[in-house]
């Protein structure tokens, strides 16, 4: 996966497009007093672009030794990039922000095009550096810094699992399941909307989860493992990602309104539309704690989690972007029965406020708060049959908001 994002890296900076219509990447040109600006979706768009042929698209009047100078907005982070004098086949590539300045002089242009791409595919310190920093001004980053980021959905997805299990409810406290094997689907749909901050514009992101999991309850209540194997795909202003995981989650009773949970994950993410990709690897300890009324319950959940981008080797070459993130989720969750039924099932519905804070590696958004409400069935845990449960959120945070709209399905 990285070999191709890497790919993606070394020709964005040397590429630009005009568009009509809104896309992640933004530049501005300048040649002999004319002014040129676009915008394009992914990295293979730009790097289809800073050809003669494509430039003329932007000025007519090119002809291949005129001075150009441009600035890529690349996700939030600027990128200079120049043909600075007339005539010459000088080209220069600057990120001001990490102190990056080269120079690459070929026979023609494209050969210095050619050696800016050898350099940036020899030199993985610059790459891991541009990793790090996007994550920090990126709203649309798909390793970390945002709500439908990799590394935030991870949070999301381990908390529920450590402190409600494979059902995602608490009301099965004091209940014996006598030893069973259960499986669950669901369907998640994340939206995001970031704030204009720095040198990134306003963007949004769409987020499409399939939970799917698989859970061996013990005879104990709340004793259970659970393997889970969440798959999904996020469209961030028209540009593409894909990410999957596979973790194993452990849920004791300490008492029986005590919950202890642990869990270890692996997780890969890739866009080739945005120039990113990363592994990730992630632990977390859980306690959820609850107290029962007669037709109600009050979950405090609290988790300690530490989720790093793993250090990859491609080519030869190793990558380690050097991203990692110890996470504070902190919730609680408020249970009731309902005079509602779906068939012969007793309803119940849920609200909770969950809070997210992550220290380390600076993030784009450092903090959420998620609040939000489920309804579902409540089925005896000796029942062969499935439970069902409805839930959507709202989350705002350090430059973000965005909702959610989720369902799940365990048999």
């Amino acid at each position: 996966m990285l070999a191709r994002s890497r790919g993606c890296l070394v020709v964005f900076c040397s590429a630009w497009l005009v568009n009509s219509h809104a896309g992640v990447f933004d530049f501005t040109a300048t040649m002999n007093g004319q002014f040129g600006q676009g915008s394009f979706t992914t990295a293979e768009e730009a790097a289809n672009t800073y050809y003669e042929d494509k430039l003329k698209v932007i000025f007519p009047t090119y002809s291949g030794v005129e001075a150009i100078n441009s600035e890529l907005n690349f996700r939030g982070m600027p990128i200079q990039l120049a043909f600075p004098q007339q005539g010459s086949t000088l080209l220069t590539f600057q990120i001001p922000i990490l102190e990056i300045s080269e120079s690459f002089r070929g026979a023609t242009r494209n050969e210095s095009r050619d050696l800016l791409k050898e350099y940036l595919k020899n030199h993985t310190d610059l790459l891991e550096k541009m990793a790090r920093y996007l994550v920090s001004v990126s709203p649309v980053d798909p390793i970390a810094g945002n709500p439908n980021s990799l590394m935030s959905r991870a949070v999301s997805n381990d908390a529920k699992l450590l402190w409600f299990g494979a059902r995602n409810t608490t009301a099965t406290v004091g209940q014996s399941s006598d030893g069973r094997h259960r499986f669950g689907i669901g369907a998640n749909f994340k939206h995001m909307k970031s704030d204009a901050v720095g040198s990134a514009k306003e963007m949004e992101s769409d987020t499409y989860n399939l939970p799917l999991s698989y859970s061996y309850q013990f005879s104990e209540p709340n004793h259970e493992l659970i393997v889970d194997l969440p798959l999904g795909y996020t469209s961030s202003d028209g540009a593409k990602g894909y990410d999957g995981s596979l973790g194993v989650f452990y849920r004791r009773p300490i008492f029986e309104n005590w919950v202890l949970s642990v869990t270890g994950s692996g997780r890969g993410t890739y866009s080739s539309d945005l120039a990113g990709a990363a592994a990730m690897g992630s632990g977390a300890i859980a306690s959820s704690y609850v107290w029962r009324g007669d037709a109600y319950s009050i979950t405090l959940g609290n988790m300690l989690g530490y989720y790093k981008a793993l250090s990859l080797t491609v080519d030869g070459k190793s990558f380690d972007p050097g991203i990692a993130n110890t996470v504070f989720h902190n919730g609680l969750l408020y249970s009731r029965d309902s005079p509602w039924k779906l068939g012969a099932d007793p309803l119940t519905w849920e609200v909770y406020l969950v809070d997210s804070r992550y220290t380390g590696t600076e993030l784009f958004s450092n903090y959420q708060t998620e609040i939000g409400m489920t309804l579902g069935t409540i089925r005896p845990a000796h029942s062969k049959e499935a439970d069902l449960r409805f839930g959507f959120s709202f989350t705002k945070g350090e430059n973000v908001q965005g909702w959610q709209a989720n369902f799940g399905a365990w048999f």
